[in-house]
């Protein structure tokens, strides 16, 4: 989902408004271009910035359960691991990824 900003926001600004506006989740950094916010150990949403735009999408909070969720496509083929994903893990992972994105639109959109 992206967000249209007025000004570029670094991922520091965004994480100190994020940690005021959503207390309970937790916040990490993959990388130096990368915030996690993380609601449950299968869900959270991943917040990129940009010049005139903050990305947020949602995925799985570490790399770790990446990596099994790639793993067991590999081993079980493409269909059943997407229906189990699609039926378990998408809707919270949605979930957390539109709650931040309206406190980014409501803080930096324009």
């Amino acid at each position: 989902m992206n967000v249209p900003v007025k000004q570029q926001a670094s991922l520091q600004q965004i994480k100190e408004h994020l940690e005021k506006s959503l207390p309970t989740y937790t916040y990490s950094f993959r990388g130096s271009s990368i915030l996690i916010v993380r609601k449950s150990s299968t869900a959270a949403a991943l917040v990129m910035s940009r010049s005139n735009k903050i990305i947020v999408n949602e995925g799985f909070p570490t790399m770790g359960g990446q990596l099994l969720f790639v793993l067991c496509m590999l081993l079980l083929g493409i269909l059943i691991p997407i229906i189990i994903y699609f039926a378990a893990f998408f809707p919270a992972q949605k979930a957390v990824r539109n709650e931040v994105a309206e406190s980014l639109k409501l803080q930096f959109g324009q």
